[in-house]
């Protein structure tokens, strides 16, 4: 009886190791290998509370796996930008004379794409090309 109690617990342990994430495969390609997206174009942007102003961005974004994650975000261009829009909109001219303001807009645009606009792709890294404010 022992013995059948010793057989049936190592297969479940496996099993449970393995719904856990410790038997997932590793990915099959390397970040280096990711698809850059350059195509959205410049956004413009009424900073909150300073219609006078305008902010405008440009990115590209380092999107994995490298041919479903371009494809994806290539689909999904007009979600993309409208919710680039909704970020930059929310800015106050303060936050876009910060410093740190370039590196703070790579991470929330970065956590923007890969919680809201893509499903199955994500973006590993965000590059800001272009920023003015005027």
């Amino acid at each position: 009886m022992m013995w059948r109690s010793a057989s049936i617990a190592f297969p479940l342990s496996i099993v449970f190791a393995c719904m856990y994430g410790a038997c997932t495969p590793p990915p099959a390609y390397d970040q280096s290998e990711c698809a850059m997206y350059t195509e959205l174009g410049p956004v413009r942007a009424n900073p909150a509370g300073a219609m006078g102003r305008n902010v405008e961005v440009q990115i590209s974004l380092r999107v994995c796996p490298p041919v479903e994650g371009l494809a994806e975000i290539k689909r999904k261009r007009i979600e993309l930008k409208h919710n680039m829009l909704q970020l930059l909109s929310a800015k106050t001219t303060a936050q876009l004379e910060d410093p740190l303001r370039v590196e703070m807009l790579q991470r929330e645009v970065r956590k923007m794409v890969n919680e809201i606009v893509l499903k199955k792709g994500k973006a590993v890294e965000v590059f800001i090309t272009g920023f003015e404010v005027r």
